[in-house]
């Protein structure tokens, strides 16, 4: 055998090597540069690419390198159709709202803010499994979409004397719609609040159907908002929000989630590559506050233990009594009463789920009387503040008209003439008054409430109320029927002659068992 040339190993060139070597460094830099670029885009080319590029061309060395690319992962159709129903049906709503007033174009906003939150809502249910409605987990995904609903509210509170009052009362009734996820029948529950809304928008296509023609179709879109929206639920969320049953839990997303948004990507050191690894992670804090962590007892028997062992120094720390304090040997301070301690005052039960200790008290709505579409009265939020004394609130009826009182206190309302029917509601210390009806009053969740029938009543309902008193007519008497349920302390008076004779409505029945069939009576108490 020959002698081997230096630059020859075992029938290899070194050169040839040297030079292979090179070219695939030079495409190794390069598929890194085509990844960094790649990862910037906002969508990612097909899972493959072929590069062939070579800067440092060599003649042993041309072949191709193949870098495979990770396709992003996709969003659920869910997802896409709900963006799609954002961008068709809520953006112009909105742009028609900030062509009427500003004011509309802003509580319009906040909707189209509410529906943007219910995005990321259904974003992370489908990415985890179903919570339990009661952990304050769920509550905090959903309180971006209930402040929006509230923002609404305040906008239509805080401008009752805009001339848009209509529109901005129609976004308030109908922006609840976002509550549907909560629904385990949504597709049911979504035309409600469209009706809620429907009672407004009619009195804008009334007052503005001659006067502006954007107005009509600012209402047109935004009734075609639930109709969009219960196609969409129909199709996606048929029994409520749907989740996934093999996804994580709401915690894990809620934290990752919050990682995040909160702690920022440390910025590429200056000079390094976009695709190189990411910084090492900060030192650990200085061992010396660990150990004097460590060196806490910790509480309960641990800390009897720990102050055991001691030994001598566990009196170290306790006060010395003087002899003029010490009862045994001063019989004059055993004569003495000792110290009562103050009991804490409990703390106050809260009056609903929104209150507590910070809590501010509720405003009181404005009073209110109108005629609503010639054909309803609504009388609500009358206190005795609201009217002068010994004066009755007085409104006169055809029979077309029914009438609903709500939310008064310690006023009384006559109605003179003949209505269809009345409503009452929630009220306290209230007398009402009224001459004939064709249907008849209801009563519901009122207290200490008072009425007199000076002509004809046929139906009287007491649903949940308290402390009641009804003065019927002689006319009344002969043909009314009263039905109660949930009531106590009722009382009826009958006009006799030229006095009344007082009866009390049985709250307490007998229920026996014959034949298979239960039997109520009344329990008479004799004495």
């Amino acid at each position: 055998m020959s002698e081997e040339s230096p630059f020859n190993l075992q029938g290899y060139n070194i050169v040839t090597i040297l030079k292979r070597l090179e070219a695939a460094t030079s495409r190794l830099e390069d598929v890194t540069i085509f990844q960094a670029e790649t990862g910037n885009q906002s969508k990612a080319p097909n899972a493959q690419k072929s590069i062939n590029s070579n800067p440092t061309p060599a003649s042993d060395a041309d072949e191709s390198v193949v870098v495979v690319v990770p396709e992003p992962t996709a969003k659920p159709k869910s997802i896409v159709e709900f963006q799609n129903f954002i961008t068709d049906n809520i953006a112009p709503f909105v742009e028609t709202s900030k062509g009427i007033d500003s004011i509309v174009g802003e509580a319009a906003g906040h909707l189209q803010k509410g529906f943007e939150a219910q995005l990321e809502f259904l974003n992370i249910a489908s990415k985890t499994k179903k919570p339990d409605f009661s952990n304050p987990r769920f509550m905090e995904l959903l309180a971006p979409i209930n402040q929006e609903i509230q923002k609404i509210s305040e906008i239509q509170d805080a401008n009752r004397k805009s001339e848009f009052y209509n529109h901005l009362s129609t976004l308030g009734e109908g922006a609840p719609v976002l509550a549907w996820i909560l629904s385990d029948t949504p597709v049911s529950a979504i035309p409600e609040y469209k009706d809620s809304a429907q009672f407004w928008s009619n009195r804008i296509m009334k007052d503005f159907k001659e006067k502006d023609p954007k107005h009509a179709q600012w209402v047109k879109q935004f009734l075609s908002i639930f109709e969009a929206l219960k196609v969409y639920v129909k199709e996606f969320h048929t029994t409520g929000a749907s989740w996934n049953a093999n996804g994580k839990s709401l915690e894990e997303i809620l934290d990752e989630k919050n990682e995040s948004t909160s702690v920022p990507a440390a910025p590429p050191a200056p000079g390094a590559s976009a695709g190189g690894p990411p910084p090492p992670p900060p030192p650990p804090p200085p061992p010396s506050n660990l150990f004097e962590e460590q060196e806490k007892p910790a509480g309960g028997m641990n800390a009897v233990f720990a102050d055991l062992n001691r030994g001598e120094n566990i009196t170290s720390g306790l006060k010395k009594v003087d002899k003029s304090e010490m009862t045994h040997k001063n019989p004059e301070l055993r004569k003495q009463a000792p110290p009562v301690a103050k009991k804490p005052a409990p703390p106050k039960k809260p009056t609903s789920l929104s209150s507590g200790p910070h809590a501010t008290a509720p405003k009181k709505k404005p009073a209110k009387k109108e005629l609503v579409d010639g054909s309803k009265w609504i009388i609500e939020n009358f206190t005795e503040s609201d009217v002068s004394a010994q004066t009755p609130i007085v409104i006169e009826v055809e029979m077309s008209q029914s009438v609903f009182i709500g939310n008064c206190s310690g006023v009384t309302i006559q109605i003179k003439g003949k209505a269809n029917a009345i409503s009452v509601s929630e009220t306290k210390n209230c007398g009402i008054v009224i001459d004939s009806l064709i249907s008849g009053i209801d009563f519901i969740k009122s207290f200490k409430f008072g009425l007199q029938v000076v002509g004809t009543v046929y139906m009287i309902s007491v649903d949940k109320c308290d402390e009641g008193s009804i003065y019927l007519s002689a006319e009344s008497a002969e043909v009314a029927q009263i039905f109660t349920s949930s009531t106590t302390a009722l009382n009826v008076n009958v006009s006799d002659a030229d006095d009344y004779t007082e009866l009390a409505i049985p709250e307490q029945f007998k229920h026996t068992f014959k034949d298979g069939k239960i039997i109520s009576e009344v329990v008479e108490h004799a004495g």
